[in-house]
């Protein structure tokens, strides 16, 4: 793999934490919105986003292991 591929595949990794780190803060604040009562949260939405970041912390497991295979 290129110098330059190497240096996209780690920008983009720390972009998808990042991303990832974002989801879960939407998280806090939406059930610290509704006073941490489970019953008034947005389940839906709570289950669209929790998804979100579980795909983003997977994507970045994925780019992690495609890294260290090339000795990066």
């Amino acid at each position: 793999m290129s110098p330059l591929a190497i240096l996209v595949m780690k920008v983009l990794r720390w972009g998808v934490l990042g991303v990832s780190g974002f989801l879960c803060l939407v998280l806090f604040i939406e059930a610290w919105k509704h006073g941490w009562d489970l019953k008034a949260v947005n389940w839906g939405f709570m289950a669209v986003v929790g998804l979100l970041a579980v795909a983003a912390l997977w994507l970045a497991r994925s780019i992690g292991r495609e890294l260290a295979k090339h000795g990066s």
